[in-house]
């Protein structure tokens, strides 16, 4: 499971930042949106993820839910704060480039596993 963690973020990591180099090589104006945008995902998932590798793998299930719904609270507060902070700033923000990267972080969180694993 913790090799599969690790995988995923990886995973996030590199489809994050060639989305990010390929905005900024449509136009260098949008580049920040989608780093925002993307780093709000991933901050929240490194979070989560740092979070669940540390569960020992001889907690019984209800304690491991505990854990991880504890954790999955914290990621989307997380990812809230980020965006707040985003959008009480002056900065124009382009919302398109900006969600897009959210968009494609979260999606490829979705489909880490299939990758992975091959099925």
């Amino acid at each position: 499971m913790k090799n599969q963690i690790i995988k995923t973020l990886v995973f996030q990591y590199i489809l994050g930042g060639i989305y990010i180099l390929g905005a900024g090589l449509w136009d260098i104006s949008v580049m920040l949106s989608a780093l925002v945008g993307c780093a709000a995902v991933l901050l929240s998932n490194t979070y989560f993820s740092v979070r669940m590798l540390k569960v020992r793998e001889d907690d019984d299930a209800a304690r491991f839910l505990g854990y991880a719904y504890r954790s999955e609270i914290g990621k989307w507060v997380m990812m809230a704060v980020v965006l707040m902070l985003a959008f009480t700033t002056d900065y124009s923000w382009d919302p398109v480039f900006l969600f897009a990267g959210f968009g494609l972080i979260v999606l490829s969180g979705w489909f880490a596993p299939i990758l992975i694993k091959g099925y």
